[in-house]
């Protein structure tokens, strides 16, 4: 019985819907590029808006921390500053910070929407007056990518609390309660009464008290968590002291402004 042969040029099968299958994936391609959905295109998104560098304050002659002033928060025995945990779904869906957002310590130094904080009174204005220990403020987050959120925490419960160390939680929230006002407090408590109406000194160790809960913020460095921008680690609101009950090196941190280092 003879075996009936094709041309190589003729099409056998489902030819006509392979076709039509490869139109439709150039297709979508081409719609996902327009519109700016392409993966590659996100994470230049993120490094155009969450990672791009922001400029500090510029240090006053006397060094006083100004109401206004864009700091970043520097945390003393680990050289972490304070940041915003952003998810990686987050960072790619996102173009700015979203309430509530986990906080946490990194290595990158670099100011950005990040890490870049201002000082903003409790009122929310911004009086042309140094910062002064003692007094009550809110530390807000840049508006655009930053989305001006503030630095809130809260006593911890046990649905709400830090991920490892199960302290009292600290976020970026948009909020404008009791939960996000804090104040300096002087390193050395033998002289922190004497120092409260003084103004604070910009690289000086200070400690930053919340004004709710009466604790202190801390970086535990013995927790690291792995994220899109590298190894960094917990950040909590929990009062650490010695023997002399003085604060331990988990709450000392240091205010940066440009050319302060």
């Amino acid at each position: 019985m003879a075996t009936r042969t094709y041309n190589p040029a003729v099409r056998v099968g489902n030819w006509i819907e392979d076709v039509q299958l490869e139109e439709d994936i150039i297709k979508d391609f081409q719609e996902k590029k327009d519109a700016g959905e392409l993966l590659i295109q996100k994470t230049h998104s993120v490094t155009n808006n969450l990672l791009r560098q922001e400029k500090l304050s510029d240090q006053t002659e006397n060094r006083s921390l100004m109401f206004g002033s864009r700091i970043n928060l520097r945390h003393i025995a680990s050289g972490t500053v304070l940041t915003s945990k952003v998810s990686e779904l987050k960072s790619l869906t996102s173009s700015q910070l979203k309430s509530p957002c986990d906080m946490s310590a990194s290595l990158m130094t670099t100011p950005c929407p990040r890490n870049v904080f201002q000082i903003c009174s409790v009122d929310g204005e911004l009086p042309k007056k140094p910062l002064c220990y003692g007094q009550q403020f809110v530390l807000k987050t840049l508006p655009g990518p930053g989305g001006e959120l503030s630095l809130w925490s809260d006593r911890a419960t046990f649905t709400k609390c830090a991920a490892k160390s199960r302290f009292p939680v600290v976020q970026l929230q948009d909020d404008s309660s009791y939960n996000v006002v804090w104040q300096v407090q002087c390193k050395n408590p033998l002289i922190r009464m004497e120092m409260e109406g003084r103004p604070v000194v910009v690289g000086d160790p200070i400690i930053l008290n919340h004004c709710k809960t009466n604790q202190n913020l801390a970086c535990m460095s013995q927790y690291q968590r792995r994220t899109p921008y590298g190894q960094e680690m917990e950040v909590c609101c929990k009062t650490f002291l010695d023997s002399h009950k003085a604060e331990m090196e988990e709450n000392l941190w240091t205010i940066v402004v440009d050319s302060s280092e």
